[in-house]
């Protein structure tokens, strides 16, 4: 008996030992990683990941090219490049060489801007690099005169949402579209406080 609680004992502090070694390597990921605006020309990088981050999304939810082609999960290069002309500001994550995630800022008017195409590719997500996208997209505002940045959810999506809540922002409004084969949620935060 005294033997088993020994390897049990054993085994709770290699479980603590493993837990703590990803938690200092996810932590030396995020601070390793640097997040930049990107250039029109590289905005082909992030086709793939816009499309691998929003994939697990339609998935869950049903969303198919047909119901919704204008989902991110079927984003086109055409249309990174058109949104890039509609005043789109795209910035990218990096670590190392590696486009890892991805977001567009849209200032809507002087003091108001939208987050678009928030992407973290699904197995770099759960480390803290969406939270530190956010932050980074959060701070870009304030320093261009912003106050408020808003970003759109699928408001079914209660993971989602919450993500956003733990991150500053709160449920402002809900829209149904004929065309969207869900309601959007649109989450606010103010910025700079």
């Amino acid at each position: 008996e005294m033997q088993r609680s020994l390897v049990g004992s054993e085994m709770c502090i290699r479980d603590r030992y493993l837990f703590f070694i990803m938690l200092i390597q996810k932590i030396e990921r995020v601070n390793s990683m640097t997040i930049r605006k990107m250039a029109n020309e590289e905005l082909s990088q992030c086709v793939d990941v816009i499309r691998k981050s929003y994939e697990t999304e339609a998935v869950a939810f049903g969303i198919t090219e047909m119901n919704c082609p204008q989902h991110a999960a079927f984003i086109t290069l055409d249309r990174l490049q058109m949104s890039a002309e509609w005043g789109y500001v795209f910035y990218g994550a990096f670590e190392d060489d590696e486009l890892i995630a991805c977001f567009a800022i849209e200032n809507k008017d002087d003091s108001v801007y939208e987050l678009h195409l928030f992407s973290v590719l699904p197995d770099k997500r759960y480390g803290g690099v969406g939270a530190k996208c956010l932050e980074f997209a959060k701070n870009e505002v304030f320093s261009m005169g912003g106050t408020v940045l808003n970003a759109g959810a699928i408001h079914q999506s209660v993971s989602v949402r919450n993500w956003y809540e733990k991150n500053g922002f709160k449920q402002k409004e809900i829209h149904r579209a004929a065309y969207l084969p869900f309601a959007l949620g649109i989450m606010s935060c103010n910025v700079g406080e």
